[in-house]
């Protein structure tokens, strides 16, 4: 018997953010990088058809979680596709806390196909009649932090409405997704944001990578994308003492950003530091309700220069927090193709560290017919960044993890980057005046001497021809050229020319790649979307 697939609805193009996923993707195809993982307790007498039933219904009135993506015409496009009932697998698991643990992380390291979908897969794990624990898992490409708490309030009311027979009382979906990736790009082709692009060209001109200390191979053996964890709580007390001392306007996250900013600068040694902020990307009404991949990242500047004091590190704060939030409507993607910074890869562009504080934390308990769920929080599974603190934010108090990239850092550097950001705040409480050089900070004393990699023009140029013979050499140069050319529009001659100085972005690297693959050369993708040449690319290959 033979499973009828769903048929395709309709195609339009891709959001940017989902673009970027979907390019970041055919760099470490087959991840679960990009997985969004929730989990829920239950207790109880539980349906597990109704339950089946809720998710069902959730896919139905969201047309992204029925949604795959797939290069079409040299772009990325959505392809909605009809709704199918969602399969919950069921299955039994050891009673003990470590054995469901251990099942959920298995779970959320299963990668997605993202040309073939589903991009959305739910579990339910029995662990004894009267106790499950529900695991939805999404692609980011069609979720996001908001999202996970819209589906987990209507998944609530589908399955009260399945048990007790009735219509479930939910909005109705103003509009789906593939609207707003329509409408996001209309603001972006029309010239809507031009003033907001504006302010991010001047903010960011002259904006150096974060440049931190390497000392040895502490995590060289793990895959490149896991993530060395620490935990980190800010006291209430301590959140509200500086908030006192601070100017009007500032809020924790910024006290909490004003700390991580000072750590990362005597760690790196330099006094111009950049920190990603993801920020919800809702901004009209009829969005909130809706289940996709909105979130934005906002590149933050501070400035740490003049071994400033509290008080003046939280003012630079604030300014920067507000100027990134009144241009936050320009996508991440689009900045980075606009303002084309300095490109490595394996690192984020514009951005090396994150702050990340959720102040809509999920509810503490979801109550269903007969049943109590309890939405459990999962550890940080892959780091994107090299560097990121992801907080929670309850009353003054922060609490949560810093992760780091564990390929590059262990444990013992995420327990140094907590104890330090701790340590800052602690002094600041104690003496405002203190000034950024004078802060305790075990992991800049620990890494005193250790000096960055290198990172900038010495590194681009390395691989590059030092004669006057810049003709292609090989049958695989002959091939780039021709496909550079291809891509441009224009005829090259020199294996030298810099792909993104010619006026490349990250989509045009990746349709590269697939027009080379189709004429049997595998080109080393992550290489591809880093800065490179020609001559870089066949170096690497040779």
């Amino acid at each position: 018997m033979t499973t009828k697939v769903a048929e395709d609805l309709y195609v339009l193009p891709a959001s940017y953010g989902q673009e970027r996923l979907w390019l970041l993707e055919q760099v470490t195809p087959d991840t679960p990088l990009y997985n969004v993982p929730m989990a829920l307790g239950l207790r109880g007498r539980l349906d597990g058809e109704a339950l089946a039933g809720a998710l069902s219904g959730l896919v139905e009135r969201h047309e992204v979680l029925r949604t795959v993506l797939q290069m079409r015409d040299g772009g990325v496009m959505q392809v909605v596709r009809e709704a199918r009932p969602l399969v919950l697998a069921t299955e039994p698991v050891d009673a003990s806390d470590e054995a469901v643990a251990a099942r959920i992380q298995e779970l959320a390291a299963l990668p997605f196909d993202l040309a073939e979908g589903p991009l959305l897969r739910g579990h339910l794990l029995r662990v004894s009649d009267e106790h499950h624990v529900l695991v939805v898992i999404a692609h980011h490409t069609v979720t996001d932090g908001w999202s996970m708490g819209v589906m987990l309030t209507e998944i609530a009311a589908l399955y009260a409405a399945a048990v007790e027979g009735g219509e479930a009382v939910l909005p109705e979906v103003p509009v789906q997704y593939a609207d707003y990736a329509l409408w996001q790009r209309e603001q972006i082709e029309g010239g809507s944001l031009d003033e907001q692009i504006r302010y991010w060209r001047d903010r960011l001109a002259g904006v150096r990578p974060l440049a931190l200390p390497v000392g040895g191979t502490e995590g060289a053996e793990l895959p490149p994308n896991s993530s060395a964890t620490a935990p980190l709580r800010i006291a209430p007390m301590t959140v509200r003492h500086l908030r006192g001392l601070a100017p009007a306007g500032v809020t924790p996250a910024m006290v909490a950003m004003a700390a991580y900013t000072a750590v990362l600068a005597r760690w790196a040694d330099q006094d111009d530091v950049v920190v990603a902020l993801p920020v919800a990307g809702r901004g009209e009404p009829e969005l909130e309700s809706l289940v996709g991949f909105f979130v934005n990242t906002l590149p933050v500047r501070i400035d740490l220069s003049g071994d400033p004091t509290l008080s003046t590190l939280l003012e630079r704060v604030r300014e920067g927090s507000f100027g990134a939030y009144g241009h936050a409507d320009v996508p991440f993607e689009v900045l980075v193709n606009e303002l084309r910074p300095e490109r490595r890869a394996g690192r984020t562009p514009l951005a090396q560290a994150m702050l990340a504080v959720n102040n809509t934390p999920l509810a503490a308990e979801v109550a269903l017919p007969g049943v109590t769920g309890e939405p459990l929080r999962l550890p940080q599974g892959s780091a994107v960044f090299d560097v990121t603190v992801d907080l929670v934010e309850s009353d003054n108090s922060l609490s949560g993890t810093v992760g780091l990239r564990a390929d590059r850092f262990g444990p013992e550097t995420a327990d140094l980057l907590a104890r330090s950001i701790g340590a800052a705040l602690r002094a600041w409480a104690t003496d405002p005046d203190t000034r950024l050089s004078e802060l305790p900070c075990p992991l800049a004393d620990r890494d005193s001497g250790v000096r960055a990699e290198p990172v900038g023009d010495a590194e681009l140029r390395a691989g590059r021809s030092d004669t006057a013979d810049s003709l292609p050499s090989n049958p695989t140069e002959h091939l780039l050229l021709e496909l550079w050319s291809e891509e441009f529009g224009t005829r090259l001659v020199s294996v030298d020319e810099e792909f993104y100085a010619l006026g490349g972005d990250s989509m045009r690297a990746v349709r590269i790649v697939m027009r080379a693959r189709e004429k049997g050369v595998e080109l080393p993708v992550e290489m591809v979307l880093g800065e490179h040449t020609v001559r870089q690319i066949t170096s690497a290959m040779a």
